[in-house]
Order: C-alpha cells, then structure tokens, then sequence
C-alpha cells in the first residue's frame, strides 16, 4: 500500500477521533485528616495560653490517679470559672498561691503586662493586681476548659485544654488542627488546689 492509500485508511480514524469529546478526568479524592500541633511558643500576654509539647511519659503515674485528680482540677476551675465570671477578685486571689500573687502584684509584672499589644490597643494601664484580673483574667479566663493535665509531680499539674480549628491550607483545602493549650499550672496543698502559674 502506498502513502496517499495509507493516508485514506487513517483518515476517518483520525476524523473520529477529533469528533469524539474526550471523557472528563475524575477530580482526585482528597482525604483530610486531622492534625495534632502542639508548637512551643512563649507566651504572648496572660490572655494567650502557652503552645506546649506533649506530654512525656508518666507511667508512675496511674490510670486512676489519673482520672482523679483531672476530676479535681475540673471541679477546681469549674469553681474558679464562676468566681471570674462573678468579677470576684477576692476568691479569684485565694485561687493563687502567695508566690504567684506576689508576681502578679509586683511593678515589673504590671509594666509588662500593660506594654502588652492587647493593653495598648485598649490604652490600659495596669497599676494593681485588681487591675490585671478585671483588664486580663476576667475576659480571657472566665470560660475555661480542662480537657487533659500532666503531672510534673504527684502535688503538680499542668493543666490543658484542646482547641480544635479549621483553616484552609495553601491548597485551599479545609484541614483541621488540635492545638494542646496550657491554661494553669496547679500545686495541691493538702485537699487545696492553688494556680502557681
């Protein structure tokens, strides 16, 4: 067969294939999966809880000692939560230890705080302990959660809650993140739970 009889062959195949639509692509599926994060970050102002790493293996720690004691401090801010909520600067003090009410109380403390973006915008200046838990404590703290705490020892605990965000990533895709919040840090005296930070 020569060319021009080889060109006649192909050429209604070709004509049908030009015709024809081509099927459409099936989009790929995307699979989203939560994303646990716990990046460590100082913390910005008293309002922003602190980024931390997970926590590190406990095991003298037991189940049910476990389960106890997140029980406790539960109750414990459950109780404080009311308090903030109430504006009750006096139960909200007895809530601290004396070390941390000192912190709290001292010039450098307050000077700080003040300088914060939070305070500027606002243009408070924070001058007493009063002031940083009406200007500070009461709108960011009244509601708090506790979902999990890490023993640092059997009378220390840091206490967490777990926030959990969609954002669309740079694909513009939806992904979902659970950050681990440090909220306090909790010492127990006897039956007594005090915040030491």
């Amino acid at each position: 067969m020569n060319r021009s009889g080889l060109f006649l062959v192909l050429l209604p195949v070709l004509f049908i294939a030009c015709k024809t639509t081509p099927q459409e692509a099936v989009p790929p599926q995307i699979i989203e999966t939560p994303v646990e994060t716990a990046v460590p970050v100082e913390e910005p102002a008293p309002a922003e809880p602190e980024f931390i790493e997970p926590p590190a293996n406990t095991s003298a720690i037991t189940q049910e000692m476990y389960d106890q004691t997140l029980a406790e401090v539960k109750r414990f801010i459950e109780n404080l939560n009311k308090s903030i909520g109430s504006k009750n600067y006096n139960a909200w003090k007895n809530a601290l230890t004396d070390e941390r009410f000192a912190e709290i109380s001292s010039p450098e403390f307050l000077k700080e705080q003040s300088e914060s973006p939070l305070m500027k915008n606002r243009k408070i200046v924070l001058k007493t302990p009063n002031d940083y838990f009406l200007n500070v404590v009461v709108p960011s703290r009244a509601n708090s959660k506790v979902d999990e705490i890490d023993f640092v020892d059997e009378n220390n605990v840091k206490a967490f809650y777990l926030e959990t965000r969609t954002r669309r990533d740079e694909n513009n895709n939806n992904v979902t993140e659970t950050r681990r919040l440090r909220l306090y840090e909790l010492t127990k005296t006897g039956n007594e739970w005090k915040i030491t930070s």
